[in-house]
């Protein structure tokens, strides 16, 4: 199976998404759409509490495996307008958004980048 952005996106198409400034966010994905993706094949990342300012140079897919990071994107940099992700979240960041993530429980994630 592919791992393009439309395979992902049109795989996880059930399950419930929600959107914050552009970036698409899937809640609590079923084991089985997991097994579909192959997640573990993907890179692995870890990274403990920390703050610091992050661009995708690539549409980038997160499946968090342990953790919670506080995103401020580019533009929405109010508090009230940042968002959290973590365990059990599926997330597709755009292609050269910017943000600050705020990682605030360690986190543990599998990511993919859009295949060019």
């Amino acid at each position: 199976m592919g791992n393009s952005k439309e395979t992902i996106l049109s795989l996880l198409s059930s399950e419930i998404l929600i959107e914050n400034h552009g970036v698409k966010i899937l809640s609590q994905v079923s084991d089985t759409k997991l097994a579909q993706l192959d997640y573990t094949s993907w890179t692995k990342w870890e990274g403990d509490p920390s703050t610091f300012p992050w661009t995708f140079e690539n549409t980038e897919t997160i499946y968090f495996v342990e953790g919670k990071v506080k995103v401020n994107v580019d533009g929405h940099e109010k508090e009230e307008e940042a968002f959290e992700i973590g365990k059990g979240d599926v997330v597709v960041f755009p292609k050269n958004m910017k943000c600050v993530w705020n990682i605030t429980e360690s986190v543990k994630k599998y990511f993919i980048h859009e295949e060019l």
